[in-house]
């Protein structure tokens, strides 16, 4: 089961066959709307959700996230986004902790597909500093979250990677990228140039040795720290 079910009144799929990827993914990020969520599918996000969440709580110990909040402390990014745990900090360094919380026990939920795997929860702490940051509604948090999981889950299934060489990460920067883009009715095309300036930059990048095995979920940071400083 995917996030939005049926194709019914999302892009006619052989008009977006006929696009660049990147096109179609701003399309179809663009085209996400509420009711496409289901009951069935806002329950299944309400568990992968609470999930994350537990995952993130469990984290709250280790030694690195005390690290990061003396990094905040001594930097001090003033901002609004929550970190798990207690206090504010700014929108990139939100993505990150959260991020890093949310994979550090790797218990997360898992996308297997052949010669490829994916954490579609990877978004979950970007996504959320992102919500909080632009005042979403819960709705359009799980929307938002939706677009991520099935953008990275679609390109696990048709781009496995990982038999490149590359890790599963790599994923993220579609995913996390078309999220914390996304707003209902948006134009495609401004979400089709983040899309593409973004991917290219961090394909030139990312190799499997890059990041340990706890910390490849903060690459959905990248995106924040990247779109910001475009966005500025």
């Amino acid at each position: 089961m995917t996030p939005f079910g049926s194709t019914a009144r999302m892009p006619d799929p052989q008009a977006l066959e006929a696009r660049p990827a990147v096109a179609r993914i701003a399309a179809f990020a663009v085209a996400a709307r509420p009711e496409r969520l289901t009951p069935e599918i806002r329950q299944l996000f309400k568990r992968n959700i609470l999930d994350s969440l537990a995952c993130a709580i469990a984290a709250l110990p280790g030694r690195p996230f005390a690290a990061l909040r003396d990094q905040f402390e001594e930097y001090r990014a003033p901002g609004r986004c929550t970190l798990i745990g207690g206090g504010k900090t700014s929108l990139d360094q939100a993505a990150l902790f959260n991020s890093g919380l949310t994979r550090y026990v790797d218990l997360l939920d898992s996308y297997m597909s052949p010669g490829g795997l994916a954490h579609p929860s990877d978004n979950f702490g970007t996504v959320l500093a992102t919500a909080e940051y632009v005042d979403a509604s819960g709705e359009d948090f799980m929307l938002a979250l939706a677009v991520a999981y099935e953008i990275q889950c679609r390109f696990t299934a048709v781009a496995p990677v990982m038999t490149k060489g590359f890790n599963h990460a790599m994923q993220l920067a579609m995913s996390t990228a078309a999220a914390t883009t996304f707003q209902p009715g948006r134009r495609p095309a401004p979400m089709r140039s983040v899309l593409f300036r973004f991917v290219g930059a961090r394909r030139r990048r990312t190799r499997p040795s890059s990041l340990g095995r706890r910390w490849r979920g903060t690459q959905g940071q990248g995106a924040i720290s990247w779109l910001t400083g475009v966005a500025h």
